[in-house]
């Protein structure tokens, strides 16, 4: 589901219509109502991703990964697990007990914002049906008052979809407590 899918849909269901007209004119409101779904279902989700990062002076700076980092869950440095710690210079990073070189360092992130009609969200289509009814929802709210109220029901209808997703597929590593202190 693309971003103008979303729009397109948050429109019908308000009752507005789909031109092209009326889709230049709510398109900019209506994809910061998406990105906030976005990132409100990212920290229910919880998405991770595993890429390769380099060791420089024992460091590993997260603001160079390629997804804004929430948190680190694991690094490994030639297949074996490695400990970690919170960088002492508040930059950003990790500490590991490593030289330099390379690691595969998996962490939780948030997703790419929407912005191009293609884009599509990081999140999976069960979530995209929820950030659909998350739009509506906040475009209701937004109306009058007799709009307002029509908008609950949608924040109800997301609040329960929202509650019933899940952070992990059930793999091992989901269940265990890694640098708890």
């Amino acid at each position: 589901m693309t971003l103008n899918d979303i729009i397109v849909s948050a429109l019908i269901q308000t009752g507005h219509g789909h031109d092209a007209q009326t889709m230049d004119i709510w398109r900019d409101k209506l994809t910061g109502f998406a990105n906030d779904a976005i990132v409100d279902l990212s920290h229910c989700v919880k998405p991770t991703k595993t890429e390769k990062a380099a060791v420089k002076g024992g460091e590993i700076d997260c603001t160079k990964l390629s997804r804004e980092c929430v948190r680190v869950t694991a690094v490994k440095i030639n297949g074996e697990d490695v400990p970690f710690y919170e960088s002492e210079n508040k930059s950003g990073g990790v500490s590991v007990a490593a030289g330099d070189g390379e690691a595969d360092i998996t962490y939780r992130f948030i997703p790419r914002r929407l912005s191009n009609a293609s884009d599509e969200p990081e999140l999976g289509e069960a979530a995209g049906q929820l950030i659909i009814t998350y739009v509506v929802a906040r475009e209701r709210a937004s109306g009058d008052a007799a709009n307002q109220r029509g908008g609950n029901i949608y924040f109800q209808l997301y609040e329960a979809g929202k509650s019933k997703l899940r952070p992990h597929m059930g793999a091992s590593e989901s269940y265990l407590i890694k640098n708890r202190w």
